[in-house]
């Protein structure tokens, strides 16, 4: 099974001029009519994929393993109409006003608008949360500047850049005082992938693990240098109460060449545990609500 889905995604990505479609039609090429029933049995079908939409690039990232591939995937989805150039940000979709109205209602919203080449937060968070959950920190935090609603200018947004919207108007838009402006407040998709971002960066993929039995509690952080103050201090709160604070007196990166590592972690009754990791009982009391701060030190 897992070799049928392979081989149906190598296909597709023939159709999609390096990037993979996310919609196909079909049209019939060969068909016979019975003379008696007037039935018709359809013999042939072509597949034409439509204009390109963020959704499968996203997907891919997935499945890509390659890093050739996936710097390949990259750059052709931000050579393509999916890329807003005036915005800096990615849209659903290419233009489609090529396609028919019986490919659904997306083709009746005015372009740069609600479902049809917009900016669609909760799609575009998505994009990013895979550039992330794939490796490729340094496009993430490429593209995180003009895309992450925090970011953003608020006289362009339009409103607190602490709310997400359900999507921006882009630049395809024919009005262009609202390009850029976020419309209908939302508190899910892209909350949930926003929040999943966050413990990725801060925390790291796997944060509790059983290993011969005992708990586990593991610190990978995924930084900037810029994410650090002045004084290399960068810091959050895990669990609703638990400050987690990083020293990293250097302002380095924590991935890549040259990145720092977690050395050592403090918890406030002193005890000090090497590395990046937590075991034991301090992990259950971690999980469990009792620890309200970790120091967190990086060389």
């Amino acid at each position: 099974m897992q070799n049928r889905v392979d081989d149906g995604i190598q296909k597709a990505l023939v159709y999609g001029r390096k990037i993979i479609p996310t919609y196909f039609t079909y049209r019939v090429t060969e068909y016979e009519t019975d003379k008696k029933t007037g039935e018709i049995e359809i013999k042939g079908f072509e597949a034409a994929p439509l204009p390109c939409f963020l959704e499968a690039p996203a997907k891919l990232f997935g499945w890509l393993s390659d890093e050739k591939e996936k710097q390949e995937a990259y750059r052709a989805v931000r050579a393509s109409g999916l890329f807003d150039q005036k915005l800096n940000m990615y849209k659903t979709s290419e233009p489609i006003d090529s396609i028919s109205m019986e490919c659904g209602r997306i083709r009746a919203f005015t372009p740069g608008w609600l479902e049809r080449e917009s900016i669609f937060l909760h799609m575009e968070y998505k994009y990013l949360l895979a550039l992330l959950k794939s490796g490729m920190y340094a496009e993430f935090f490429q593209d995180i500047p003009t895309m992450l609603i925090p970011f953003l200018p608020p006289e362009q947004y339009g409103r607190s850049t602490l709310e997400n919207s359900s999507f921006l108007a882009s630049s395809a838009n024919p009005d262009p005082r609202v390009h850029g402006r976020g419309f209908v407040s939302r508190l899910s998709g892209s909350t949930t992938e926003a929040l999943s971002m966050w413990i990725l960066m801060f925390v790291g993929e796997k944060q509790f693990t059983l290993e011969e039995g005992e708990l586990c509690f593991t610190l990978h952080p995924v930084l900037p240098a810029e994410f650090f103050d002045a004084k290399g201090i960068a810091e959050c709160t895990i669990f609703s109460k638990c400050r987690l604070m990083y020293y990293n007196p250097q302002r380095k990166v924590t991935f890549g060449e040259g990145a720092v590592k977690v050395t050592k972690i403090i918890l406030p009754d002193g005890t000090v545990w090497q590395g990046g990791q937590i075991r034991g009982k301090a992990a259950e009391q971690l999980r469990n609500g009792e620890i309200f701060r970790i120091e967190v030190f990086l060389a």
